[in-house]
């Protein structure tokens, strides 16, 4: 419940809810904006060392749900935490690079990034170089409660920085004074160390909320349900629907039911065949673009949206070393019955991998032809996208990557004659994820008889510490753009969220993060696209990932639900819901 820690899809959907941005989406359009906490959107300023400055003006009269004055210090704290408190796990690299060009706080105490993801070894840092790190966190974003200004300093041009500001809760406003009393960081910059890091199970605002949005936190039971009530303090107009129930239900089946029955307002598919069941319910078949409906069914009780462009795409990483203790590799070791944690250090395991991968099944099989398939980590329509190698479905390649490579057993016996085990996880509930773990088994199996992949399903929460904590080989995993830029799809999966997940090793992100840089600098398209090219090839080589398909998005809605066309919920780069935009009628 962490605004600035959260960094997942289904948190970041119950967050805007509860706190507010000082800009927001212009309603279905990923790349426009609108004042939402600020009074107006403010030009820039070049400053005289070549970067930029925006002055906010703080919209008056807002008020957090427990009814305090929202103040300019409010919102440059919430910056400062946000830079301040997340490690690798949290999104603060979307802030910090843009103001500070770096990817975590702790590089401003030791530039070499040794601190990164490290909180005990920062803890120990010299004091002096931990406060000046601090202050100048503080330096980029200043604020006058008087005029109720804030002052931000970018120290370079930043294209997606908007975009940045409107994109998810890292950008949130929270209250100084109630996160200060909940015993949380009170911004002393003497003190800002002992709360980097924190794990998200561990956080001292993990399980209650206090913004400005336009519902409370009523109650949250782990693993059941989550209920939000419309904040009384609300400076807009009070929610239409005052009261929200979230409820976590494992089987489609089960929620199906309960749309068919009138007891739910929206559910979850787990892949894109629940989409052959919710079609059985539709009454109107509707225009994404126009909004113009036929009714295809009078007995239905659904409208539907069908062949929007997704923003968002599930891929599969490898963990280059998985952390000891790991349940997930068998025996841990080369033997037949497991894998060594360093099983996918080797790149021909990795290219076999991404050999033995049946897109083509993938795409009509789980996505029902509704998909096409990645030739690079960004999106359709992204400079260098079209520009990019990419791995064919192939079983005589794949057996040939294994056979090349030279990890053996103890006694010298070559993988490919000793076989292997291991699990591969995703969250449970995710039929797609499932299928993907199922197909790529399948097809290893069928290359040798000896090389076993247990696919293993557990718990969202589970999955995610899992995850984090480096205890899987080979995972599923999504991402959904924060922002509309392909600068958002390369740093996670190279050099940030994902690449700390998978282990990469340094040289292996450095190399990424010189192209990177260059990328995300260059401001003419054509060029940008010739460096993202280099960048592509570079992955195709390491075999990092085996990047699936781009399914487009579909949405079901009861006749009965209005507010969903045109607003926020349409934004590609909304998760789940924004309800103060639904009513009922």
């Amino acid at each position: 419940m962490d605004p600035h820690v959260d960094y997942e899809s289904a948190g970041g959907g119950l967050l805007q809810n509860i706190y507010e941005n000082l800009i927001t989406f212009n309603g279905k359009d990923p790349t426009s904006f609108v004042p939402l906490l600020a009074e107006s959107i403010p030009e820039p300023k070049v400053t005289d060392d070549g970067g930029l400055e925006y002055v906010w003006t703080i919209r008056d009269g807002v008020k957090f749900s427990d009814g305090t004055p929202l103040t300019a210090e409010d919102v440059a704290y919430s910056f400062w935490r946000s830079m301040l408190v997340g490690d690798p796990n949290a999104p603060s690299f979307l802030l910090t690079q843009a103001f500070l060009n770096v990817d975590d706080a702790t590089q401003l105490v030791d530039p070499e990034g040794a601190l990164v993801g490290d909180p005990e070894t920062l803890k120990a840092s010299d004091a002096a170089k931990l406060v000046a790190a601090c202050e100048t966190v503080k330096s980029a974003v200043t604020f006058d409660n008087a005029s109720r200004t804030v002052t931000m300093k970018l120290v370079h041009p930043w294209g997606p920085f908007l975009a940045t500001l409107a994109g998810g809760p890292w950008a949130a406003i929270v209250s100084k004074q109630w996160v200060a009393a909940q015993g949380d960081w009170d911004a002393d910059c003497a003190t800002w160390q002992n709360f980097y890091g924190i794990p998200s199970e561990s956080g001292i605002i993990r399980d209650k909320t206090m913004g400005t949005g336009p519902y409370i936190l009523e109650s949250w039971t782990p693993q059941e349900e989550i209920v939000l009530t419309a904040n009384p303090n609300y400076w807009r107009e009070p929610a239409k629907i005052g009261r929200v129930v979230i409820k976590n239900v494992t089987e489609f089946g089960t929620r199906f039911a309960a749309l068919q029955a009138g007891d739910a307002d929206n559910i979850t598919l787990g892949s894109k065949a629940d989409e052959v069941q919710m079609d059985t319910l539709v009454r109107d078949k509707c225009d994404p673009e126009t909004n113009q409906c036929e009714t295809i069914n009078p007995d239905g009780i659904l409208r539907v949206y069908k062949g929007m462009a997704s923003t968002n795409r599930t891929d599969v990483l490898f963990v280059f070393e998985v952390a000891e203790g790991s349940t997930f590799v068998g025996s841990g070791v080369l033997d037949g019955s497991g894998v060594p944690l360093d099983f996918f250090s080797d790149v021909h395991i990795r290219r076999a991998f991404n050999y033995c991968f049946d897109i083509d099944t993938y795409i009509q099989d789980v996505l029902l032809g509704d998909g096409f398939k990645s030739k690079a980590l960004t999106l359709p329509g992204q400079p260098g996208y079209d520009e990019s190698p990419t791995y064919e479905f192939d079983l005589a390649k794949c057996e040939e990557e294994f056979k090349a490579s030279t990890l053996t057993a103890e006694d010298g016996t070559p993988l490919w004659d000793i076989g292997f085990y291991l699990q591969l996880g995703y969250n449970a509930g995710n039929t797609a994820r499932q299928s993907i773990a199922e197909i790529l088994a399948a097809n290893i199996g069928t290359v040798n008889p000896n090389f076993f992949i247990a696919p293993v399903a557990l718990p969202w929460p589970t999955f995610l510490r899992t995850q984090r904590a480096k205890q899987f080989p080979i995972v599923t995993v999504g991402w959904n753009e924060d922002l509309h830029d392909p600068h958002n799809w390369y740093v996670p999966y190279l050099t940030g969220t994902y690449a700390d997940r998978q282990n990469l090793p340094r040289e292996m992100i450095d190399k990424y993060a010189v192209l990177i840089n260059e990328g995300v600098k260059e401001t003419d398209p054509a060029k940008r696209g010739e460096i993202y090219a280099q960048l592509n090839t570079q992955v195709y080589e390491d075999a990092a990932h085996i990047i699936l398909a781009v399914a487009t998005r579909t949405r079901y809605e009861p006749l009965y639900l209005k507010g969903w066309y045109g607003g926020q919920n349409h934004n590609p780069l909304v998760n789940n819901f924004y309800y103060y935009d639904f009513s009922k009628e």
